[in-house]
């Protein structure tokens, strides 16, 4: 593969992390160039396979499965060959090879995205957590490679990380997701136990007991960031400033959540330009 390849690739790539993923390429523009290219080629990977199954109403399930397993069976080659026709595969293949990424985590991020065809529900958040492992956790565990680590240790932590942004954005996009793809993320049983019932989601209620819901939910994320932190020292120093900023700006979306007084149907929290900025200096100065 030449370098004007990967070039082109890397670009390609990067494109699509810009236009998808707005606090983590915010964040990824503090990782030095080579880390930068991996994190760009690792997102695209992940959003390629995500848009199939976010078509999905479009089509049937049965084309979303085909178009997911054409996409398996296009990685599996490119991985083994190094060739592809898409420059995103062709990208992850070098960046696999080049920073030794497991494999078994790829596919563990593309049953998640199969799963996410059929399985709509769940029913606890022990069905939830190991839909996250594949969905989530796969990131922050290849990044940990990519940016290299000190302590096996570092991987629990990363797993921790991948849940906590995993289900900030499921609090942010409940209604999205529901109205949009006619997904629940939030755990039916815990729903339960503060008097909710799917149709409070489906006619956007807010209610004390979907408040109460919210901040339990926001608090248990909070302390998944915060177990997440502990791993971030035993990163490799050129990685640890832009996985502490992502960490930031997206447990800081927990805090846009409140400020909505947790209406969460109302419009959809977002932390500005200018808040990250600022995010960014704090994090600089107190890091």
């Amino acid at each position: 593969m030449s370098t004007q390849n990967l070039k082109s690739d890397f670009e390609f790539c990067r494109l699509i992390h810009k236009k998808y993923g707005k606090s983590y390429y915010f964040a990824t523009k503090f990782f030095p160039k080579d880390l930068r290219n991996a994190t760009y080629a690792l997102y695209a990977f992940f959003r390629l396979p995500d848009e199939i199954v976010d078509s999905q109403k479009d089509k049937t399930t049965t084309e979303t499965n085909k178009e997911l397993q054409q996409f398996k069976q296009q990685w599996e080659q490119a991985y083994t060959t190094g060739q592809s026709n898409s420059p995103a595969l062709r990208a992850n293949s070098y960046v696999f090879k080049k920073y030794s990424i497991p494999y078994e985590y790829s596919e563990s991020f593309l049953d998640a995205m199969v799963q996410d065809t059929h399985v709509a529900r769940y029913a606890t958040y022990q069905d939830l957590e190991k839909y996250m492992y594949g969905s989530a956790s796969v990131v922050g565990l290849m990044m940990s490679y990519v940016i290299g680590f000190s302590d096996k240790q570092a991987l629990e932590y990363a797993k921790k990380l991948g849940y906590a942004m995993q289900l900030t954005n499921f609090l942010r996009d409940i209604k999205e997701d529901y109205v949009q793809r006619g997904r629940i993320y939030m755990p039916l049983d815990e729903l339960a136990r503060f008097g909710l019932r799917e149709e409070d989601i489906a006619q956007e209620k807010m209610s004390e007991n979907f408040v109460d819901f919210m901040k339990f939910q926001i608090n248990r994320t909070r302390e998944l960031f915060k177990e997440a932190d502990i791993g971030i020292p035993m990163l490799s120093q050129k990685g640890r400033f832009a996985v502490k900023i992502a960490a930031v700006l997206y447990g800081h979306i927990l805090h846009e959540i409140e400020k909505l007084d947790y209406n969460i149907y109302k419009q959809r929290a977002r932390v500005s330009v200018t808040k990250k900025i600022l995010l960014l200096i704090k994090t600089a100065l107190t890091t």
